[in-house]
């Protein structure tokens, strides 16, 4: 299977969606490296990438296999948006500049960006026709947005097509509401209506975990690829689930050398003490569970290096092989975490 955005082409389904403190590079290459048709940068602030703040230039390096850079910029000031596109082409090299309009959190939304640009049809469409004329033929320009704000609203196709008519190449529908943020069922009723509704390629987002989910998606709306979020998290064997239709399940040793690429990546990219930080949640995704993890994951969220980490990892991979650990309820429980998109 493939799907095009504007002059570009991807094998596969299925792509990695904009997680906040997240899907930095090491974590995209990890997801590329699994068969992920493309990747997603964590949403980057316009204002901040137009000042020249350090952390806005960092979230979008480009992991090592990168074919496609794709970055996703958040705000809603039109004449801003516009320019942190085209730095984004310019310093970057991004081929595909995407508009979020669908994080739900409280701090994006007291900006007026994120979903909240659902409640502003004119103002979408304006911010996306300013970024279209900065981007030119450089980049394609993309929009990620909800089914709307609550169940009375959910305008989703309304501001497809007036983003598709300012000159967005595709759209990507994560099919829930503001208010349901990442819980309830979700509205694949809304992305095949946004399918019907536009000419451009269109991406389903919103409760797809694995092969079965994504096949019933397309099947069902229409939709030309799906975007994986949560269903990722600890999992980027997804994608190649996705790629075959059959379910995939990593052995305790090929779960355990993702694990040490993913670290590796991440020393290599930002040194020994971010790393350390950094991965504590993906460990705790990856070893979600496994008979023995709720410890394991407890002691890793102490530890300040990645030496501990891996000599901990370590131990735990062996008990494993051996036999050596218990279940406990524990295991199962899954590490909160707040996601911007």
């Amino acid at each position: 299977m493939s799907f095009s955005i504007g002059s570009l082409t991807f094998d596969g389904s299925a792509v990695l969606a904009p997680l906040a403190s997240v899907t930095s590079a090491p974590f995209r290459q990890v997801c590329l490296e699994h068969g992920c048709s493309y990747a997603v940068t964590e949403m980057v602030s316009s204002e901040a990438l137009v000042r020249d703040v350090r952390g806005a230039i960092v979230r979008m390096d480009r992991a090592p296999s990168e074919r496609v850079l794709a970055v996703q910029l958040f705000g809603a000031d039109p004449a801003t948006m516009a320019r942190s596109a085209a730095i984004a082409v310019e310093r970057a090299g991004a081929a595909i500049v995407d508009v979020n309009m669908g994080c739900p959190v409280r701090k994006i939304l007291g900006v007026g960006a994120g979903v909240a640009l659902m409640r502003e049809p004119e103002l979408a469409q304006s911010i996306v026709r300013a970024m279209v004329q900065a981007c030119g033929d450089s980049a394609a320009v993309t929009v990620k947005m909800r089914a709307g704000w609550d169940d009375g609203s959910m305008n989703a196709p309304e501001i497809a097509r007036r983003v598709v008519d300012a000159g967005a190449r595709a759209i990507t529908v994560h099919a829930r509401t503001r208010d349901q943020v990442h819980s309830g069922s979700s509205r694949w009723d809304v992305v095949r209506q946004v399918k019907q509704t536009v000419g451009v390629t269109v991406v389903g987002n919103g409760g797809v975990k694995s092969a079965a989910d994504a096949a019933a998606m397309m099947r069902d709306t229409g939709c030309d690829a799906v975007m994986i979020g949560r269903g990722a998290l600890g999992n980027p064997w997804v994608f190649e689930s996705i790629r075959s239709g059959q379910p995939r399940v990593p052995s305790i040793e090929e779960r355990f050398a993702v694990i040490r690429r993913h670290l590796a990546l991440y020393i290599e990219q930002f040194g020994e003490r971010v790393a350390a930080r950094e991965m504590r949640k993906h460990l705790c995704w990856y070893l979600r569970g496994l008979p023995g993890s709720a410890v394991v994951r407890a002691s890793l969220q102490t530890m300040g290096s990645s030496g501990q980490m891996q000599e901990v990892i370590g131990s735990f991979e062996a008990a494993l092989l051996r036999g050596d650990t218990r279940a406990d309820p524990g295991d199962f429980k899954e590490r909160a975490v707040e996601q911007g998109d």
